[in-house]
């Protein structure tokens, strides 16, 4: 064989390979597209049935069952107690160099009242804090 013949045979091999590599290509893609309609594909649903079986409940939680024991221990108490009640689940805050939600609350309430107020100082007290 001479070397032109052998550059012919592996360009046409070439050739070969890459409408090889297009055509499966094209088929995996058609492929993908098929089974991508298969999945969107909406079917109706009947629920009339349990629609008109349908009742509506209602969903409380067991801490309603509680509140009657917390109120007669808070009406035995002197009403300056109750000021610092804590709810039984209470946990004093983690971070320190915070502003208090209380204070906070006060400083908007007072910004809405007035138009002015401290809460830019607020906010860059909180900034600062980290």
């Amino acid at each position: 064989m001479q070397y032109g013949q052998i550059v012919f045979i592996l360009f046409v091999a070439m050739a070969c390979y890459y409408s090889f590599l297009i055509f499966t290509d094209i088929r995996k893609a058609q492929a993908a597209r098929n089974a991508e309609k298969e999945n969107h594909t909406e079917e109706e649903i009947d629920i009339s049935d349990e629609a008109r079986s349908f009742h509506p409940t209602k969903v409380s939680r067991d801490e309603e069952k509680k509140e009657g024991t917390t109120n007669d221990k808070q009406e035995e108490t002197p009403a300056s107690a109750t000021s610092n009640f804590r709810r039984p689940g209470y946990r004093e805050a983690v971070m320190t160099d915070g502003i208090l939600v209380e204070d906070l609350i006060h400083e908007i309430d007072r910004l809405a009242e007035t138009g002015t107020g401290d809460l830019g100082l607020v906010i860059y007290t909180c900034e600062n804090a980290r």
